[in-house]
């Protein structure tokens, strides 16, 4: 981890132990009111999958889903079939999951291989998006085989997670949208980490999913019989660029974390003593649809949350991806799979329900606002970069991002 990253978490820690012998806490300044159609008007939908979905550097993978030459993992965003896979090089790319002769979905699924052949007329591709070979190019005709490979995204790799812009002509400047915040996800060198466990839950609005990641709230109240009634629901907000942190000020009743990674054990010990485990603590928001929580079952674990709009206004898929820090043996691999397991319970039978019964609310017209109190910060950032960047014309986003990078 560079300085200015370990800086800023020590900073960031250092804010929540003040609050924490205080017993203080930060509120916005006031109520915020937005119209209830954000939710559901389809025009908003449809233009928010082009502006933010097709214009931003998505994390579409964590490094050890993929970790060897040849790996591959497909997915589809916002109607964008995707190929991300590792070439020979040990390069993490993304392409477009076509063939280039006719648009046939090239690959499905994940897996490892060394080229992929189109399984419709049988063109062939290198793992590094090369076009290798033309089915019967003598009655074919004459290809530039340079100009015919797979179409690529701009794609990095960098703490231990894979972003990619789902637009091949983009020039968008990804450090500048990352605003530092990968440096300091370096703390958790989830490079070297191992997949443990991944599952797909539908759900309403991809914001409506998304919202619940946001504050803490609703916890007692919504997860009472999963998580429990005294759970502290009040939430310090760490902005970054459009991206955010969300930290409880105080430790968490009921839950036993090791010495290591509890933050509250260093109230009274010298900074330079703390360790990056324990300033790691909290939600990790990657805006425009990540979430990162730290668990602690079997090992050490982080359970990636990556919220994706569906066809229509009121669909969205969440993919759970649970990865720990020490590749698992037989008994910390079940505990972990069962901690899964009720992440995906919490989620499926308890968050999902109650906004799939909110997106019919707000879709009546009934309900033609809603509010977002001052307790809950973090969702009147995320609904204000949301309109902010879907308002910004290409050629001004770069200047937008770097911008909030001099700020910070």
């Amino acid at each position: 981890m560079d300085k200015e990253a370990i800086d800023e978490l020590k900073a960031t820690a250092r804010d929540v132990l003040d609050h924490a012998r205080n017993t203080s806490f930060r509120f916005a300044p006031e109520v915020m009111t937005i119209d209830a159609s954000v939710y559901t008007d389809p025009a908003r939908f449809e233009r928010e999958k082009r502006r933010l979905f097709r214009r931003l550097p998505l994390m579409l993978a964590a490094s050890c889903e993929m970790p060897a030459a040849g790996d591959y993992k497909t997915i589809e965003v916002a109607g964008v079939p995707v190929l991300l896979m590792r070439g020979k090089d040990g390069v993490a790319r993304a392409f477009l999951n076509a063939c280039t002769h006719r648009a046939a979905i090239l690959a499905e699924g994940t897996g490892n291989a060394s080229r992929f052949t189109c399984p419709y007329h049988g063109w062939t591709f290198t793992n590094q998006g090369a076009l290798l070979g033309v089915a019967s190019q003598c009655d074919f005709g004459t290809v530039n085989k340079e100009t015919m490979g797979l179409r690529e995204f701009p794609t990095v790799e960098k703490a231990g997670l894979i972003w990619a812009v789902l637009d091949t002509r983009s020039t968008l400047d990804i450090d500048a949208f990352l605003s530092g915040y990968d440096a300091m996800l370096e703390g958790f060198g989830l490079a070297n980490w191992h997949l443990v466990d991944s599952r797909c839950l539908k759900g309403a609005n991809w914001k409506l999913a998304f919202d619940a990641h946001l504050e803490f709230y609703h916890i007692p109240v919504l997860h009472k019989n999963t998580f429990g009634p005294a759970v502290d629901n009040k939430a310090l907000y760490y902005f970054s660029g459009p991206h955010q942190r969300l930290i409880r000020s105080g430790p968490v009743a009921g839950r036993v974390l090791p010495d290591e990674a509890n933050l509250f054990n260093c109230i009274d010990t010298h900074e330079a003593d703390w360790p990056t485990e324990a300033m790691m603590l909290g939600e990790w928001i990657l805006f425009p649809h990540v979430s990162i929580n730290s668990f602690y079952d079997g090992g050490r674990g982080v359970i990636v949350s990556q919220v994706f709009p569906g066809k229509t206004v009121d669909e969205s898929f969440t993919i759970q991806t649970y990865l720990m820090e020490r590749e698992p043996d037989e008994v910390s691999r079940a505990e972990a799979v069962k901690r899964a397991e009720f992440l995906a319970h919490v989620v499926n039978d308890e968050d999902l329900p109650t906004s799939n019964g909110q997106q019919r609310v707000l879709e009546s017209g009934l309900l033609p606002t809603i509010c977002y109190g001052k307790n809950e910060g973090g969702l009147q950032h995320f609904h204000r970069w949301v309109d902010r960047i879907v308002d910004t014309d290409d050629a001004e986003l770069n200047a937008l991002f770097r911008e909030c990078r001099k700020a910070a």
